[in-house]
């Protein structure tokens, strides 16, 4: 009977063992993992809204009868007592006038491609070079639409090419171009007409050569006034008042450096606060610039506030617009997404995911940058103890026990559980682990 037991006993006890280790094996090799792949992920609170600029604006007028011409281009920085504009007698002479500079323009190049100190050192495969890295310049500007910068890059775009007709000998010189241009100005020359008069400004600032008509209205000095009714009409008339604008205008000068941007948002869209640092994106610029919020006003409708914010960076591009669409953005954040359905905690309290590695798996800790309710945003590094992009990031499944002993006591006893049950509470259990860690 005795021996009878016994061999029961060992028959049960190697049957328990070869269940034990199958399962073990099972787990080691078992794919039945519901994963995710780690990718980059950009995260930030962001409201868009039409903006409506107020700046130190002062309206430029002139008495002068005749036909104006601008010899700066809008939004050109200009000194004081600078000539911002002529008066012709008619159209015709500002036109022949404008020829005359395109032409000599045109031959100042010619000049300077065939010049015997720039063509004698120059090699092909140098200049070939140049050519390229300024081809790859101009498709950029054009694509970032960036016309300011454009003109002049494509003059030097030309430039290089003309020297290296040369360099190659595709051209010995360009004199027979440069004795026809120059009969070109000297005809215009012989019909051209001196301006009547000249008109220039007594203090320094970017120049444009139109108004709106809103110039004394929208301004830093009463921007307190400005109501949601006045925003939304100047918005409805594309930031133009005709009625306003004087027949003997110039333009107009924006002074200082400093201007202000006022629109109607609603805060439930994000959480905008009063002296807090953002950024901006513009439809008129592909540069962002950095602002500051300077107040949010309540109004009657509980969908509307108006927000004002500044900022110090004035350019071309931020001066020739009184409406434009605005992007404020707010946290901006960008790194390795990571569901929180993911989320455990090593033997050290170290926040972290399990991820597989082929047949393993392995434990990879998280730099966190960013959380939300649904995910977190861990850091990118090179560094291989913490998680990488692309990496098989388990989201459910029981992890085996030899991997789970870097894991906290409480991790351990709720992954013996069930699959997807334990794994839900593992991640509720550990995060308060680490919330706790966090406060003391």
């Amino acid at each position: 009977m005795d021996t009878i037991t016994a061999k029961i006993l060992i028959f049960l006890l190697s049957v328990f063992v070869l269940i034990t280790v199958a399962h073990q094996v099972t787990l080691l090799f078992d794919d039945d993992y519901e994963t995710e792949t780690a990718v980059l992920y950009s995260s930030a609170e962001k409201v868009s809204f039409k903006g409506i600029y107020v700046r130190d604006e002062t309206v430029i007028k002139s008495t002068a009868s005749g036909v104006l011409s601008y010899p700066e281009p809008d939004g050109s920085k200009i000194a004081k007592d600078s000539v911002v504009a002529y008066v012709y007698k008619s159209e015709s002479d500002i036109y022949i006038n404008q020829q005359i500079e395109k032409l000599k323009e045109e031959l100042s190049l010619l000049e300077k491609e065939q010049s015997p100190g720039t063509t004698a050192v120059a090699q092909p495969e140098f200049i070939s070079s140049l050519i390229e890295e300024k081809y790859q310049t101009v498709t950029t500007l054009i694509a970032k639409n960036d016309l300011s910068s454009l003109a002049e890059e494509r003059k030097n775009f030309q430039s290089l090419l003309g020297i290296y007709q040369i360099v190659i000998g595709e051209e010995t010189d360009y004199n027979a171009k440069i004795e026809e241009l120059e009969k070109e100005i000297a005809a215009l020359e012989k019909k051209s007409s001196e301006p009547i008069d000249a008109i220039t400004v007594s203090d320094s600032g970017y120049f444009i050569s139109y108004t709106d008509g809103y110039e004394d209205i929208l301004s830093p000095d009463n921007i307190g006034e400005i109501t949601v009714d006045k925003i939304k009409d100047v918005i409805e008339n594309d930031g133009y008042n005709d009625s306003r604008v004087s027949g003997n205008t110039v333009g107009k000068i924006v002074d200082g450096y400093k201007w202000m941007l006022i629109g109607l948002i609603n805060e439930n869209d994000a959480s905008f606060n009063v002296g807090q640092s953002v950024t901006v994106k513009l439809s008129s610029t592909p540069d962002t610039v950095d602002a500051v919020v300077e107040d949010i006003i309540e109004s009657d409708n509980p969908d509307e506030s108006i927000i004002i914010i500044s900022c110090e960076k004035l350019n071309s591009n931020l001066v020739q617009y009184r409406t434009e669409r605005v992007e404020l953005i707010l946290n901006d954040f960008s790194g390795i997404k990571v569901s929180r359905d993911a989320i455990r905690f090593n033997k050290d309290n170290e926040k972290g995911v399990y991820i597989l590695l082929g047949q393993k798996i392995a434990f990879k800790k998280l730099d966190v940058i960013f959380e939300c309710d649904d995910y977190l945003l861990s850091r990118v590094t090179s560094d291989t103890d913490y998680l990488s992009i692309y990496d098989d990031v388990i989201i459910k499944g029981e992890i085996p026990a030899d991997v789970t002993e870097q894991t906290t006591a409480s991790d351990e006893e709720t992954i013996s559980q069930t699959d997807e049950p334990a794994i839900e509470e593992s991640v509720s259990e550990t995060e308060e682990s680490g919330d706790d860690e966090e406060s003391e």
